[in-house]
C-alpha cells in the first residue's frame, strides 16, 4: 500500500554573517511515513507534565515543546519519547559554518537555502530507503516568516520537482499545534547544540536516528571572519 512520506524541517542558527552571529546555521529534516508514532505519545507525555507544573516555566507559559526553553528535566523526557518509536524515522542535516561562506551568500538568503535544501532533499529522497510512497508532504515551521516563506516555497518546489515524480505537498504549521515540528526542533537543537557549543549531551540521545550531516562548505579553506 502507497504510503506519504512526510518532510519536517526546521532552522538552527541566524543570519547574522558577522562575528556576533551564531557559528552555524543548520537545516534539519525529520522524514516519516507514520507521523502519527511520533506526535502522539508527545501529546501523551504533555499531558503527563501538566499536574503540579512539573512541565516547567516554558511549558507553563507556552503550552507546547520548545528544546531551547524546557527546562533540561523536560528534555530528559521529550527525548526518550521521540525515540520510542525510531523504526520510522530519519533525521538529516546540512551544516553551513558561517564564516566560510562566500561573501555573496551573506544577503542571498535564497542561493543559500537552494545550496542546502538541495543536499538535504538529495539525502532523503535519493539515499533513503522507504517503503514505497506516492506524495511528498512538506512541513516547515511557522518560525519562518512571511519573506523567508516565499524563499521556502520558491526554492524547495523546485528541487522537489527535479529530484522526483512524485506529487506534493508544502505546507507552514505553527509549531504550537505541529507535535512532529516540535519533534524536529528537538533534534535539529541537539544537532546544533553539537556543532555550535560541542555540546554532545543531547546528540548522543538521537544519534541512531541521524543519517546524515552534511557540512556544505567544509573543503572551504578561506575564513572570511573571525568569530568573536
Amino acid at each position: 500500500m502507497s504510503k506519504t512520506l512526510f518532510l519536517f524541517i526546521d532552522e538552527s542558527g541566524n543570519f547574522d554573517f558577522s562575528p556576533g552571529g551564531t557559528k552555524y546555521f543548520i537545516l534539519t529534516a525529520l522524514s516519516t511515513t507514520d507521523p502519527h508514532s511520533i506526535g502522539s505519545p508527545l501529546l501523551g507525555l504533555r499531558y503527563e507534565l501538566l499536574p503540579n507544573y512539573s512541565g516547567g516555566r516554558a511549558l507553563e507559559e507556552n503550552g507546547y515543546f520548545h528544546a531551547s526553553e524546557d527546562d533540561q528535566s523536560v528534555r530528559d523526557a521529550v527525548f526518550p519519547t521521540i525515540m520510542k518509536n525510531g523504526k520510522d524515522m530519519r533525521v538529516d542535516a546540512v551544516i553551513a559554518q558561517k564564516n566560510k561562506a562566500n561573501p555573496a551568500f551573506h544577503k542571498q538568503q535564497i542561493e543559500l537555502y537552494q545550496k542546502m535544501g538541495e543536499v538535504l532533499l538529495k539525502y532523503i529522497l535519493k539515499r533513503a530507503s522507504w517503503v514505497s510512497y506516492n506524495h511528498i508532504v512538506l512541513v516547515f515551521s511557522s518560525l519562518f516568516d512571511k519573506k523567508k516563506r516565499g524563499i521556502l516555497k520558491q526554492t524547495f518546489k523546485a528541487l522537489i520537482k527535479s529530484m522526483s515524480s512524485k506529487t506534493y505537498s508544502l505546507y507552514f504549521h505553527d509549531s504550537k499545534f505541529d507535535l512532529c515540528n516540535q519533534a524536529v526542533d528537538y533534534l535539529g537543537w541537539a544537532i546544533y547544540r553539537k556543532w555550535e557549543s560541542s555540546d554532545s549531551r543531547s546528540y548522543i540521545l538521537i544519534d541512531k536516528l541521524v543519517k546524515s550531516e552534511f557540512a556544505i562548505f567544509s573543503r572551504g579553506i578561506t575564513i572570511y571572519y573571525r568569530y568573536s
